[in-house]
């Protein structure tokens, strides 16, 4: 009996990690569609140009918000919007300063800054840049993502694999060797 329900335990462990395994590798090849069908997105902060609200390679939880829903943002609100800086396209979280018209491009314009700064920043960002408001951050868990996404995870996922299954080899030696009459 008590065996029995080790390997259910086993069981509902090993399930509960599949399906974690696979939510995680889902949103890892897949965000877009992912972000599709939740309202959530997360990003990782990579400057410190949040420090200290939001430390550097945080965990940064979104809310996004639909390019063509209304949005009404507070000022020194925290967005995520994306950027073309120096012509190469990047995602930031920066403070809500205030809308302006731009006449020469014709649109309203989100004027936002950095955390501790009221310089604002050089970049255009029309209504359909921003992905969403800020929720809440966990520190640090950024770099678990990045080191998810390189290369070396699949290395270090490989060697786990190789370990799991020499363990899984030897422990069945040894019940071999245990069961063999002498």
């Amino acid at each position: 009996m008590e065996e029995m329900a080790e390997r259910i335990r086993a069981a509902v462990f090993w399930l509960l990690m599949g399906v974690l395994a696979l939510c995680i590798g889902t949103y890892l090849l897949f965000p877009q569609q992912v972000g599709r069908l939740l309202p959530f997105r997360c990003y990782v902060v990579l400057s410190q140009s949040m420090e200290p609200t939001i430390p550097t390679f945080s965990l940064v939880l979104v809310r996004q918000v639909s390019p063509d829903a209304s949005l009404t943002l507070e000022p020194e609100q925290i967005i995520t919007f994306r950027a073309n800086r120096f012509g190469e396209q990047i995602t930031e979280t920066h403070r809500f300063s205030h809308t302006e018209w731009d006449g020469e491009l014709g649109q309203l314009l989100y004027r936002t800054h950095p955390e501790h700064t009221t310089d604002l920043d050089g970049y255009e960002t029309v209504r359909s840049d921003i992905l969403g408001t800020y929720v809440t951050h966990i520190p640090f868990l950024g770099k678990v993502v990045l080191f998810l996404k390189s290369p070396w995870a699949l290395v270090l996922l490989g060697e786990e694999v190789v370990i799991f299954l020499v363990n899984r080899l030897v422990r069945a030696r040894w019940e071999e060797q245990e069961a063999a009459p002498v």
